[in-house]
């Protein structure tokens, strides 16, 4: 099986999203434009920052470019279409301006290379995904990063691909552990009561941090977020709070204030998990002082892709590597984007 046979047709809206730079996402998100022509698949790209410029503006290293064909719907800046790139049919020049100039909605109307952009807002990321699928695409595809990595938000893709890679790290066996932190942290559980469920929809929806105690009821909470807001919310605790639920990111501070200072075990509930930001260190920490971790909506991991090659040098051996991170992952199909490591028997 390869991996569009994973992604299609059961999902319409994918986030390519790396664990860091040079992690193999570009060579991925080519892979699967690759695999969707082959069974000519209509598809729309768009970045959450730039991709498919020859050069990195940041590190200065030379990044793959993105090849589409014909009639492929994208999403870019005005400035980042050039002569040498394929032309475009404007079909929605939108509000939205970067630094590079307006965001532009079109159609390919040549084979060739193409620099895709977008918005940094999730959700006029998920707007423009659902426009460009009107305009006859049937599988839109994200390309993100981990320091944009809302864009695997259940609200703004239906399913999410992982790119990992030496880049992460020296040691595969460091890079199979960071992987699989990430990969912990996508994956908190679902809040399995429905009814405390749709009261933690609704007050993150408002942006707020609130109690929910087990009546049913609800306590406020003076502050305007839950970032460094642990001791503000762990003096609003009470004996009958049973959850608290935070609008925001989930971070070390504040979970360990909210946990040392809880009077029972208290059950914490984020929107999903992209919004947590902890340490594998910190994290076994707050595990073992009686953290409960819940999220309102689950993080689709359909694949993880893994990248034996590291720019500055290094790398792995590409099967070890492979095999070690199917072996960590079993429940996950993984893949090599350099090696040609597609096809996946399970």
């Amino acid at each position: 099986m390869k991996l569009i046979d994973l992604i299609y047709p059961k999902n319409r809206i994918i986030s390519i999203v790396g664990t860091c730079k040079n992690a193999g996402k570009t060579v991925t998100l080519n892979e699967i434009i690759t695999q969707a022509g082959e069974k000519a698949i209509p598809i729309a790209l768009i970045s959450t920052g730039r991709d498919g410029e020859r050069r990195d503006v940041l590190t200065e290293t030379e990044k793959p470019p993105i090849f589409v064909k014909k009639g492929t719907i994208i999403t870019t800046v005005e400035n980042a279409i050039k002569p040498e790139y394929a032309g475009i049919e404007i079909y929605s020049v939108t509000d939205y301006n970067t630094p590079m100039g307006r965001v532009v909605i079109g159609r390919v109307v040549e084979d060739g290379y193409v620099e895709i952009s977008g918005p940094y807002s999730s959700r006029t990321i998920r707007q423009m995904c659902q426009e460009m699928l009107s305009f006859g695409a049937e599988l839109a595809l994200i390309d993100g990063s981990l320091d944009r990595r809302a864009s695997a938000a259940p609200f703004v893709s239906d399913g999410t691909v992982l790119a990992t890679g030496a880049a992460l790290a020296r040691s595969q066996d460091l890079v199979i552990d960071k992987t699989m932190h990430i990969i912990k942290n996508y994956s908190i559980p679902q809040i399995d009561r429905g009814e405390i469920r749709d009261i933690a929809a609704e007050i993150i929806e408002e942006g707020k941090t609130r109690l929910i105690k087990r009546d049913l009821s609800i306590a406020y909470v003076g502050t305007l977020t839950s970032l460094r807001s642990g001791s503000i919310i762990a003096k609003a605790l009470t004996e009958d709070t049973e959850y608290v639920v935070l609008s925001g990111s989930a971070t070390t501070d504040t979970l360990k204030d909210i946990i040392q200072n809880a009077k029972n075990p208290i059950k914490i509930i984020i929107k999903d998990g992209t919004r947590v930001f902890i340490s594998p260190r910190e994290l076994s920490l707050l595990e073992k002082m009686g953290l409960e971790l819940y999220a309102i909506d689950h993080i689709n991991i359909i694949a993880v892709t893994v990248n034996p090659y590291s720019p500055e040098g290094y790398y792995f051996d590409a099967a070890t590597f492979l095999e070690k991170m199917r072996r960590a992952l079993p429940d996950i199909p993984v893949f090599d984007v350099m090696q040609g490591g597609w096809g996946y028997d399970y």
